[in-house]
Formats: C-alpha cells, sequence, structure tokens
C-alpha cells in the first residue's frame, strides 16, 4: 500500500518529465539509485498525457518506444526497492489527433468553432478544454487505470490540468463553456479580451471560480477511488502574472483542494531570438513564504535543474542553484528538481547535481529542525488578487507585481522577515501575530478588506502603504477617495508622472527633505534631496500627519546649463506619517517607492521603505543582523528554539558562477521571559557558538556563511 508520510516531513524532490526518446533504454532501477544518492525522497514524473509509458487502451498517445514494456510499473517498484515515493503524473492539456477526431467536443474552441491546435511544429496535437469531457469524464477512466494497477504514493496534476490555456488569450468557445458561462453571468462569452468591456471583468471572475472547481473535482475524484491517496498539482503564484492571468489561476483558493500544492518558479533568464528578460531572483522564497501562509496544506516549489529557457540540457550553475533553492527551505516549503529526459546519470551535464544533493542531504540531516516549523515575522506583505487581476490587467507585473517585489526586496536587504498574507487572509486570519501590515499599491479593495484594517489599527496595528492603495474597488473601477484615506490623513486629487507633463523634455525630480529628524529619514546621511521616480498621488495631508518628504518641480535634464527649477518645491506630500490614539502607526508613501526600487535599485528608496515599517513596529522586530544585505534572512520558530536561516547569495553578476562567503556575522534576538536562549549552533557542523547575553537580547557571532547556513537558539 502506498504512502502518505512524505506530507508530514520537509520532503526533497524531484520531478522527472519522461520524453518519447528516453522510454527507449530507460534504466528504473539507475533511476532511483541515483535519486537515493540525492537524498531525494518523493520523485513525481509524467506517466499519463501526450506521452504514456504503460500500456492502455485508452484515447491517450503512448510513447512509440514503449513496445510491451510498462514503466510506469518499473519506475513505481525500483522507487519504493528504494524507499522513495512514488507519485505519477499526468498532463491532460493536449488531446492527440486521433481522439480528436473521434471526440471533437473534447477540443477548445476559437469564435469560429473550429479547435485550437497546438504548436504547429508539434504534430497533430489540440489544446483541450478544462470543461470537456477529455479533462472530466475520461479522465476518470485514465485516473482509474493508474490507481488501481500500480501501488503509488499520491497522484500529480500538471498545469496544464488546472487552468485555461493561454491559445486565443484563455477564451474557450465550445458548447460547455458557452453554456455554464450564461448560467453564471446571463452574458455570452466575450468576443475578446477587452478590459473596458465589463463582461470581460465577469468572465475572469467565472475562470477563476471555474479552476477552483476543477481543483475539487480532481481532488474529489481521486479520494472517490483511494481516500488516503495525497494530490499533489503543478501551478503558479503571482509571481509568473502572465501564467495566473491566462490560465485564471487563484492558488490560494485552489489550495483548499490539493494536499502538495506545487508551483515553479523555473525562469531565471528567459533568452528568445534578441530577446531576454530575468527573473526575481527571489521568485523561490516569495512562492514558499505566500503558500505557507494562506494555505494549510504542504508548499512546494519546483525549481529547473536546466538553465530555463530555452537551454533543457545544460545545468544552471552550482553556485546559483543551491543558494535558489535553499531560499525555498528557509521559507517554510519543499524543493522539488525539474528534470527533463532519464535518470540523473544519464544527462550530459553532471554539474550540477552535487549542489543538489548537498543542500538535499544538509535537509535530510537536519530533518527535526525543518519539520513543523512556523515562521516568526511580525511583518506581513499582502498581496491582493483582484488588483493582479482587475489593476494589472494586461499588465500586471509592472502595474502591480514590481511593487510587491520592490517592497520584498527592500525588507529583504534590510533583513526585516516577513510574511506574504493575502487579502482574503486579512478578512478571515489572525492578524494579531503582526505588529504591522504593508501594503504596496494594494490597488483593489473591498468594503470588509478596509474595516478589517481600520479594525487591526485600532486595536494597535501598524500599516505601511503605497500609491494608489484602495483608490479602486475589486472590479478595477476608480473611486473619487481612497478607501483608506482616514487611516493615511490623505485626501486625494489626481494621480500624475512626477515629471509632470510629458512635452518631449527628458526631465528630473526630487523628493525634499523637509524634517531630516523624523524616523523615515533615519542614517539618510547628509543630504537634503532624494530621487522621484514613476507616477504619484497628488494627495492633500489631513491635520493628524506629518509630512516629512515634499516633491520639487520637474525640471529638464539636458543642456546642464540650463538644468535648474525656480520652483525647488511644490508642497505636494510624498511621506504621510500618522500616530492613532490605539498605539498603532500608518505610514503612506503617495509615490512608487517600492517600484523604483526593483527597477532602479537607488538605495535611498529602500532606507524610506525600511524605516517606515521599522517605525511602524516601534523597533520591535523578532532579530537583527549585521548581515550583508546579499544574505537573505528569515526566522522560524520550533518547540524552544527559533531557527534563523541564512541563504548567502552574493554571487556577483548572475547567473552566479562562485558565491563570496560571508564572514562574522552577528545574529541577535531579544531576550524575553518566553525565550530566552541557553545555547546555539549552526546545522552545519552542530557546534555550540558563544551566546553574548543583556538583559534584553541575546546574540551569537557566526563565523561563516558559504551558501546556506541556518543557527539554532534553543532554549
Amino acid at each position: 500500500m502506498g504512502k502518505a508520510d512524505w506530507l508530514e516531513q520537509r520532503s526533497r524532490g524531484v520531478h522527472l518529465t519522461i520524453r518519447d526518446i528516453d522510454v527507449i533504454d530507460f534504466d528504473a532501477e539507475r533511476l532511483a539509485t541515483d535519486l537515493k544518492a540525492m537524498s531525494v525522497n518523493v520523485l513525481s514524473f509524467f506517466c499519463a498525457g501526450y506521452v504514456t509509458v504503460h500500456p492502455t487502451s485508452l484515447s491517450i498517445r503512448v510513447s512509440p518506444f514503449l513496445g510491451d514494456r510498462d514503466l510506469t510499473g518499473d519506475i513505481v517498484k525500483a522507487l519504493h526497492a528504494q524507499d522513495i515515493r512514488a507519485v505519477p503524473a499526468m498532463d491532460l492539456s493536449l488531446i492527440p489527433g486521433n481522439a480528436a477526431e473521434l471526440h471533437p467536443d473534447w477540443c477548445s474552441l476559437d469564435r469560429d468553432g473550429h479547435p485550437y491546435k497546438a504548436n504547429k511544429d508539434l504534430g497533430n496535437f489540440y489544446i483541450a478544454c478544462p470543461l470537456s469531457g477529455y479533462q472530466n469524464e475520461y479522465l476518470s477512466e485514465i485516473l482509474r487505470e493508474i490507481v488501481t494497477r500500480y501501488d503509488v504514493d499520491g497522484i500529480k496534476f500538471g498545469g496544464g490540468s488546472y487552468g485555461f490555456s493561454s491559445y486565443g488569450n484563455g477564451i474557450c468557445y465550445c458548447a460547455r463553456c458557452q453554456e455554464a458561462y450564461k448560467e453564471y453571468s446571463g452574458n455570452e462569452v466575450p468576443a475578446n479580451d477587452d478590459w473596458n468591456d465589463p463582461n470581460w471583468g465577469v468572465f475572469q471572475r467565472w475562470r477563476q471560480q471555474r479552476v477552483v472547481d476543477r481543483s475539487k473535482f480532481l481532488y474529489d475524484l481521486v479520494k472517490s477511488l483511494r481516500a488516503d491517496l495525497p494530490v499533489m498539482c503543478n501551478s503558479v503564484a503571482f509571481g509568473d502574472p502572465g501564467w495566473t492571468t491566462k490560465g485564471a489561476l487563484d492558488i490560494e483558493r485552489m489550495a483548499q483542494y490539493i494536499d502538495a500544492v506545487q508551483v515553479e518558479a523555473q525562469t531565471r533568464v528567459r533568452v528568445e531570438g534578441d530577446t531576454n528578460h530575468w527573473d526575481f531572483l527571489m521568485m523561490p522564497a516569495e512562492e514558499a513564504n505566500f503558500l505557507n501562509t494562506v494555505s494549510d496544506h504542504q508548499p512546494w516549489v519546483l525549481a529547473s535543474y536546466f538553465q530555463a529557457w530555452p537551454w533543457r540540457r545544460n545545468a544552471v550553475p552550482p553556485a546559483e542553484q543551491k543558494v535558489y533553492m535553499a531560499q525555498i527551505y528557509a521559507n517554510g516549503g519543499n524543493a522539488i528538481l525539474n528534470l527533463s529526459g532519464g535518470p540523473p546519470k544519464v544527462h550530459e551535464d553532471q554539474r550540477g547535481f552535487p549542489a543538489v544533493a548537498s543542500l538535499y542531504s544538509f535537509v535530510e540531516k537536519n530533518q527535526a529542525y525543518f519539520a513543523n516549523d512556523r515562521s516568526a515575522a511580525n511583518v506581513a506583505l499582502l498581496y491582493s488578487q483582484d488588483t493582479l487581476f482587475y489593476y494589472g490587467r494586461d499588465d500586471a507585473k509592472a502595474r502591480y507585481v514590481e511593487a510587491i517585489r520592490g517592497f520584498e526586496q527592500a525588507l529583504s536587504d534590510y533583513h526585516i522577515p516577513f510574511d506574504i498574507i493575502s487579502d482574503n487572509f486579512v478578512n478571515t486570519g489572525d492578524l494579531s501575530k503582526y505588529a504591522a501590515i504593508v501594503l504596496p499599491s494594494a490597488a483593489c479593495m473591498s468594503d470588509s478588506t478596509a474595516e478589517a484594517l481600520r479594525a487591526y489599527v485600532s486595536n494597535g496595528g501598524s500599516l505601511v502603504a503605497t500609491f494608489e492603495t484602495s483608490l479602486f474597488d475589486t472590479d478595477g473601477n476608480k473611486r473619487d477617495e481612497f478607501l483608506l484615506s482616514d487611516l493615511f490623513q490623505a485626501a486625494y486629487q489626481t494621480t500624475e508622472s512626477v515629471m509632470g507633463e510629458n512635452n518631449g523634455v527628458f526631465k528630473q525630480a526630487y523628493m525634499n527633505i523637509r524634517d531630516a529628524s523624523h524616523p523615515l529619514l533615519k542614517t539618510i546621511g547628509d543630504t537634503k534631496v532624494i530621487p522621484a521616480s514613476n507616477q504619484f498621488c497628488r494627495v492633500s495631508a489631513k491635520n493628524g500627519g506629518s509630512v516629512p518628504l515634499t516633491l520639487s518641480a520637474a525640471f529638464r535634464v539636458f543642456p546642464e546649463g540650463m538644468s535648474y527649477t525656480q520652483q525647488p518645491d511644490t508642497g505636494h506630500p510624498m511621506a504621510i506619517a500618522s500616530e492613532h490614539a490605539s498605539g498603532g502607526r500608518t505610514v503612506y508613501f503617495p509615490g512608487q517607492p517600492d517600484t523604483a526600487y526593483l527597477r532602479a535599485g537607488y538605495p535611498d528608496w529602500a532606507l524610506l521603505l525600511a524605516n517606515a515599517v521599522k517605525w511602524a513596529v516601534n523597533d520591535s522586530l523578532p532579530l537583527q543582523t549585521d548581515a550583508p544585505q546579499t544574505v537573505l534572512t528569515t526566522i522560524r520558530s520550533l518547540q524552544n528554539k527559533q531557527a534563523v536561516h541564512l541563504v548567502n547569495v552574493n554571487g556577483g553578476r548572475r547567473m552566479f558562477a562562485e558565491i563570496i562567503p560571508a564572514r562574522d556575522i552577528t545574529v541577535t534576538l531579544p531576550a524575553t521571559d518566553a525565550f530566552r536562549p541557553k545555547r546555539a549552533y549552526l546545522l552545519s557542523d552542530h557546534v555550540p557558538l558563544a551566546l553574548k547575553t543583556d538583559a534584553q537580547t541575546v546574540s551569537v557571532t557566526v563565523p561563516v556563511v558559504i551558501d546556506y547556513d541556518v543557527v539554532v537558539f534553543e532554549a
């Protein structure tokens, strides 16, 4: 009988995509041996869908190289011989041509009733509609065959099994979709993706709900066949807004019906022709953090072994791979490595495997320090699903996600531990554990969320917000005033560029320091100005707020002899800080220092954001450290222990070819009656570290962090 014990520990996973060509001489026993040597305890592998690796009479495509072999059975047997859990996976996003001809109603259709065909060079494959019989009724036959034939430890559904396809902008005009949407809304399926059409917004809510319903359907289907069998998914959180919006994914609600919630953080750099873009270095931390906070189910983050994208045969440099994946464990998640091909030892590029083995063996040896840990952060950062869809619209990354990530980067640089929560969590979760909540351009806000935040502040909590937070309703309609105007102590007028009128002149603008003694300007140094960038909300400050920063008038950059202004200050507030009778505090930045910091990296913006949070929590943080900004720091609680995770990403230009060790790092925790450490040590060697104590704090000096280590303080 398969085992579900892997859900009760912090695991070390590999996901394997088996290509047609791999089937020819696939060595299942070698696979299991290689994985065991890497300290892997869970393998998920594609066994059914557009490449099926076991005999079947069903209308799914079997690898032409399979012959009479049962590779699925061979893999399950070999894994169990090495005490590795076997989780077969299926991806039902593509329908083979023969099945599509027999069942045209299974296909996703364009407006003219023609099926969407997958990449033309891929062969005879069509896009499946998530509401179709292929992904619903017929799936039960595919699944029953696997569950009844093999002693598996879980079932995994690939990303294409959940959300809508990106083909046709995620619009399917099949009869099932048209009928279901008509019943939901009374409307016809939209003709195209037009955010100026209210029906398009309604259509987005329907699509998200259908994906949640599908998650429940898949979960219930598996449990009907075997009640104790874990269900695993492959999806994405908000870090990939294109996939999230095109697929209509709401991972928080989907996770209610998934035992092991896997999201992807595969892409490091995408090179396509003459274009390229880098993804966020802290995406693995971001996704593990968010899912660990908003879901009670086990979070997994998938990272590619290969250089995604497009080079699937070369490994990510070992130095980068280890610290990229270590972020997942530092934030309460489980790492899973994505491989494409056969057993590790047959891969052309072997250089990345020792780094993965090093990380996985570290976690395995120190399992007791990872299992059942929880975040000890007292700062929360809000992610809003409605803002991503209805404010971000067709450019959600630039309009919204970059604000979140800019604030994440600032908090990380100043070693301020934080959790990422959702607007749903604000309404239903326990906010009392947080001293401050950060709202990075959380534009779309409901009345209930606003009321929950008011109650939070009235109970002594603090807020830090930026730009157009609460200026829109949950459907993306702009309000005349901030919903949180009373807390911001700001009255809205308009939104405009800090550079003023767009008249073709290259300009510069600044925030003027009006009160250098204010805590928001602590350690700013000898300057009277800070760069201003992007847009800002023109507001007037109410009587209860202090204004330590105002905006200068914009003026030209060139020619330098005419680069000046005779209006050095407009008087427009760029920061409003308020103290409330409850003891709570609010800081509102009318501009976009978070987005600007992610894009341009000027350090003063991060200092402003970090100082705002420190003032909001009255300098009461769960840890302090003098570590370089390139050491990512989290703190997690266990029974009678506090674990400080240190991930060293000081690798210079990406991709990291080497990591420069960080030395002589001081880590300090508050000493309280509830927790007063008696000893401390590193998990890398368990050698005691000298404790320095006083009435309020306890600290240690970590001699060196090469790439990843954990300081344990034990009471």
